[in-house]
């Protein structure tokens, strides 16, 4: 029954990358984030119960957050004594609007990664340097025995360049 020649632990460490977009989704349907971990670990293990089930016909994220999806439900169903509780259809549309704003974020940040490729090497080590270490101008220019002045040049126009790139990416994608 499994077309899908990848082994489980493949599949573990997809699941493991997306950790944080499924819980956010749960957390979203069921809206407390103790709620959502245990749903998020439900989720889990019939993920993992079902993986000889995945096809590779389907996208990964697409499975897992369906059972994310089911799993919400179910639990919603059970905690029915809440007195604020939601109907099918107001949850499918969250599920649904999760779902396209995942992907659009997935999609952004595929962008914003190709366009980073694009940079000069000294260019995307400032940018990484302040953005992903969050170092301050002054830290980079000190560690890198340059101007603030230069170093935040360097961070304007790289600003200027990735918006540019990940604009017309944009409008290439959408004609």
């Amino acid at each position: 029954m499994n077309e899908n020649p990848q082994p489980i632990n493949f599949y573990e460490e997809l699941l493991k990358q997306l950790q944080p977009r499924l819980y956010g989704y749960i957390l979203s349907l069921v809206a407390s984030p103790n709620d959502a971990k245990d749903v998020l670990q439900e989720s889990n293990r019939v993920i993992l119960a079902k993986i000889d089930r995945f096809e590779k016909s389907e996208k990964f994220d697409a499975w897992a957050y369906r059972i994310g999806y089911y799993q919400s439900l179910s639990f919603l169903q059970k905690r029915n004594r809440s007195r604020l509780s939601f109907n099918d259809e107001l949850l499918q549309t969250l599920a649904d609007e999760t779902e396209q704003t995942d992907a659009r974020i997935e999609s952004q940040l595929n962008r914003l990664e190709r366009c980073l490729g694009q940079l000069q090497d000294r260019t995307r080590t400032i940018v990484s340097d302040y953005y992903y270490e969050n170092q301050s101008v002054k830290e980079i220019a000190a560690n890198r025995a340059l101007k603030p002045n230069h170093v935040a040049q360097v961070l304007f126009r790289a600003r200027k360049a990735l918006f540019q790139c990940i604009t017309q990416r944009e409008t290439d994608n959408h004609e």
